[in-house]
Formats: C-alpha cells, structure tokens, sequence
C-alpha cells in the first residue's frame, strides 16, 4: 500500500467533543468518496511505538486537502497526540482502503444510515454528489445523542438545500441540555420504512458502532431489504448509543 507524505494544516471543532483535522493532499494521491486512510503520526522520540490510526475521510476527491474527523476521548495516545500537533507538522498518510463506495451500488438510489462520527464517509459521498450535481436520490437518516455532539450537522442542512434528491431523517437520543426539537429516539423501523418509501431498489450503506450496525442490519432485513444490498462499516472504540 503506498505510503504519502503530508502534513497537518488546521484542527478545528465540528461539534462537542468532535474535532475535524485538515491534512495536506499528496500530489497525485486519489480516491473514491467514502473510503478510508490510515494516518501516521510522527514519533517522538527515536524509539517511540509509531501511533497509526484508520479513518474514513471527510473530504471529497475534487477536493484540495484531506479531512478526517473524531471524537476527543481520554485514553487515546494517537487522538492526543494529534491534537497538540503543530499546524505544519510532517505525518504519512496510506492508503486509500476500502469499497466502501458508492461504485458499489450501480446507479441505485442511495440510503445512508449513520451513528454519531459514522457520518465521516457519508460526507465524502455527499460533497461528491453535490459537485458532480448527481441526479441519484440520497436519502441520510442520522442519529446523534444531541444536535450539540452531532458533527457537520450545519453541513448537512446546506447539502439538503443546495441538492433537491437529497433528504435528511436527523433523531437525537438524549433529552438533556439539549434545544433539538426535531424527532428523539433511536432509529427505528418506521425511520427506515420512511427513507426506503418510494426508492427503486435501493441500496443502503450503514456506518457507526458494531452494536448499532448489526442492530440496523436486523432492522433491515426485518423491513424486508435484500442482504446483497446492504454495505456496513465499523467504527470501534465507541459508545453504542446510535452516536
């Protein structure tokens, strides 16, 4: 797998607890929306274990720079290192992986179904959309513990209105301290009825916890959505809590 020098360019905060970190995009380096890298940081020392970390990126291809994005949690020596990288900061990025694609889908229309920080690759491939101004309907159902902890959710609401085939179902599962006055509670199986209704054949990406995929990959089939239509990808080290 090729191995691309880079660099970091900007940290910034997408929502509580959630950052955003913007890298430099190797020349010639491409990919498809919604696959993954792998991002290496510098070791400190000359015998420190090098800190890897996969990740789903943010950024679309036509895009000039390289965005991952995740959650700030104690115990995590690469997260913490990342953040009190300097701004210019020399890292390797390898990669891409991954068919986690929309290529995969032939043409169908689309369902994503994402958890918290599981937005990453839904991101690529809605920036993507938008760009190529796609005629293939989109549909996002997203689920967070409060609008506060959901990243790109701003984002989101402009992608919808910039993009008539595109059509967000946001809940939120917490009720404290927190303004969201749309829907609350976990994705259910009306949600998905709701995001599947009127779509031919459609093809349904899921991304967040391995409890809440295998959860909505039951929940799938128990609506009658064909198994060789369904694509899931894994974010470990999280709280299962559809965000």
């Amino acid at each position: 797998m090729a191995v691309w020098p880079s660099s970091l360019l900007r940290v910034g905060t997408v929502a509580e607890n959630t950052i955003a970190a913007h890298f430099h995009k190797p020349s010639g380096f491409t990919y498809r929306p919604g696959q993954t890298v792998s991002v290496v940081l510098p070791s400190v020392t000359s015998n420190a274990k090098e800190l890897r970390h996969i990740f789903s990126l943010v950024s679309a291809p036509h895009e000039n720079e390289l965005c991952i994005t995740t959650r700030v949690r104690p115990g995590s020596a690469f997260k913490q290192a990342l953040t009190e990288l300097s701004d210019g900061a020399p890292l390797s990025i390898v990669g891409p992986y991954g068919y986690f694609t929309p290529q995969q889908a032939d043409g169908n229309p689309l369902v994503f179904i994402a958890g918290g920080v599981g937005i990453a690759p839904f991101m690529s491939m809605l920036r993507d959309h938008v760009h190529r101004h796609s005629e293939r309907p989109i549909r996002l159902v997203y689920s967070n513990r409060q609008a506060e902890t959901a990243p790109f959710l701003d984002e989101l609401y402009a992608l919808q209105k910039s993009a008539s085939n595109v059509r967000l179902t946001l809940t939120m599962t917490g009720t404290a301290h927190s303004s969201w006055t749309g829907q609350r509670g976990r994705i259910n199986d009306e949600m998905l009825v709701e995001a599947l209704g009127g779509l031919n054949a459609p093809t349904c990406f899921v991304a967040g916890t391995e409890q809440m995929v295998t959860a909505i990959k039951a929940q799938l089939a128990r609506i009658g959505t064909p198994r060789d239509s369904v694509y899931n990808e894994v974010f470990y080290g999280y709280e299962s809590r559809q965000g």
